[in-house]
C-alpha cells in the first residue's frame, strides 16, 4: 500500500521539490531527450567530416591453381637473322619450347578525393545538422516543462485527496458521535430505529468514498513514482496549506503575440520552417554538378615467373595518377524538378504550422 497504512512512518517522504529533482534525473522521457541531444551532436560532427577528403584503400591478391600464361611450339627460322647480334641463337631454330608463367600476384590501391563542389549539399547538410541540434535542445526544454507540470499536478492531486481524507475522517468521527447518541435514545425508546438506520447508511457512504479516495491515492502514487523514477514505497510531504487557485489572467499591458513568439513551441515551429527551406536547397543541390580532385596510387606485384621473365620485366610496379572529376546528374533532372516542387510544398506546410502555432500560443 503506497503512502497509506501502518508502514507509512518507515517510508521515505518526498517534498514537491524533491519529486521534481528526482524526475529531472530519472524520468525516461528526459533521459531519451538527453540522448537525442547527444545523437544530434554526433550527427553534427559526422556532417562536418564531409568537408574532408574521401580516402579509400583496397588490396587484391590471388593464387592460381595452375599457370595463367601457358603455351608451346618451336622456335621460328626468323631467329637466325639475329645471329650477328646474339651469337648462337640460330641453334634454337626448330627446337621446341614451352611457356608456363605467372600463378600469383597482388594489387594495392590508395585513392584520395577532395570534393570541391557538390551543389551545396555539404554546406546545407552541415546547416541541417546544426539545426537538428538546436531542435533537440528545444525539445528537451519542452519535455522538462511537461514533466514538471505532470509531476506537480499528480503531487497536488495526492495532497488534495489526503486533505479530503482528513475532512472525511472528521465527518466520520462526528457521525460516529451522533450514532452513539441516537443509539442511546433508541434504547431509551425516545426515537425510532429508522433514524439510526439513516445514520448507519450515511456511515457506509463515507466508508465507500474513503475507499475510492484511497484507491485514487494509490494509483497517483504509482504514476508519480514512474514519472520521478522512485523505487519502492514512499509518501509525500503535505504542505501546511492547501494548494490555492492560480490566477491565470494576463495583465492588461501584456502583448500576447510578443509573449507567444518567445515560447519554445513557437521556436520549434520556426526551426521546422528553416529545416524545410534547407531541404529545398538539398533537393536542388542533387541536380547540380559535383567537382572533385584527387590522386590514386597503386602497387602491383607478380609472382610465379621464370628466371628469364624476372630478368626481362619488372615484377613489382608502383604508379600514381592525379585526376579530376566532374559529375553531371543528367537523369536526376527528370525527377529532380518534381522533388524540388514537392519539397517547396512541405516548406509551405511548415510555414502554415508556424502561423497556426503563433495563433494558438497567442490564445493560450
Amino acid at each position: 500500500m503506497l503512502g497509506l497504512g501502518l508502514g507509512a512512518q518507515a517510508q521515505t517522504t518526498y517534498t514537491l521539490e524533491q519529486c521534481l529533482d528526482s524526475a529531472k534525473t530519472n524520468n525516461r522521457k528526459l533521459q531519451n531527450a538527453a540522448l537525442d541531444i547527444q545523437m544530434a551532436k554526433e550527427q553534427k560532427a559526422e556532417a562536418y567530416t564531409k568537408y574532408f577528403p574521401e580516402i579509400s584503400a583496397g588490396v587484391t591478391a590471388f593464387h592460381a591453381f595452375d599457370k595463367l600464361i601457358k603455351g608451346d611450339g618451336t622456335y621460328p627460322a626468323e631467329l637466325a637473322a639475329f645471329e650477328p647480334l646474339m651469337p648462337g641463337i640460330s641453334q634454337m631454330v626448330g627446337q621446341p619450347f614451352e611457356v608456363r608463367e605467372l600463378n600469383r600476384g597482388y594489387g594495392a590501391t590508395l585513392s584520395v578525393m577532395q570534393p570541391l563542389y557538390a551543389g551545396g549539399q555539404i554546406t546545407t547538410g552541415n546547416k541541417l545538422a546544426r539545426l537538428q541540434s538546436e531542435v533537440m535542445q528545444l525539445q528537451l526544454q519542452l519535455k522538462e516543462k511537461e514533466v514538471v507540470e505532470k509531476v506537480s499536478e499528480n503531487y497536488w492531486q495526492i495532497a488534495q485527496l489526503k486533505y479530503s481524507l482528513q475532512t472525511l475522517d472528521a465527518a466520520d468521527r462526528q457521525l460516529q458521535a451522533v450514532y452513539e447518541e441516537v443509539e442511546q435514545r433508541v434504547k431509551a425508546g425516545i426515537i425510532l430505529d429508522n433514524d439510526l438506520l439513516k445514520i448507519s447508511l450515511r456511515q457506509h457512504e463515507l466508508r465507500s468514498n474513503r475507499l475510492k479516495m484511497e484507491n485514487g491515492i494509490r494509483v497517483l502514487h504509482l504514476l508519480l513514482a514512474q514519472q520521478c523514477g522512485i523505487k519502492g514505497e514512499f509518501n509525500i510531504s503535505l504542505p501546511n496549506h492547501k494548494p490555492s487557485t492560480i490566477n491565470l489572467q494576463p495583465s492588461a499591458e501584456a502583448d500576447p503575440i510578443s509573449a507567444a513568439s518567445t515560447r519554445q513551441e513557437y521556436e520549434l515551429a520556426q526551426k521546422g520552417v528553416e529545416a524545410e527551406q534547407l531541404q529545398v536547397k538539398m533537393e536542388r543541390g542533387k541536380c547540380l554538378p559535383t567537382v572533385a580532385v584527387g590522386v590514386v596510387g597503386s602497387n602491383v606485384g607478380l609472382g610465379g615467373l621464370s628466371e628469364n621473365m624476372r630478368r626481362t620485366m619488372d615484377t613489382n610496379i608502383t604508379n600514381g595518377i592525379a585526376m579530376a572529376t566532374i559529375s553531371i546528374p543528367i537523369s536526376q533532372w527528370w525527377g529532380g524538378s518534381h522533388a524540388i516542387r514537392r519539397q517547396k510544398m512541405k516548406a509551405q506546410q511548415a510555414e502554415n504550422d508556424r502561423q497556426e502555432a503563433l495563433e494558438m500560443l497567442t490564445v493560450d
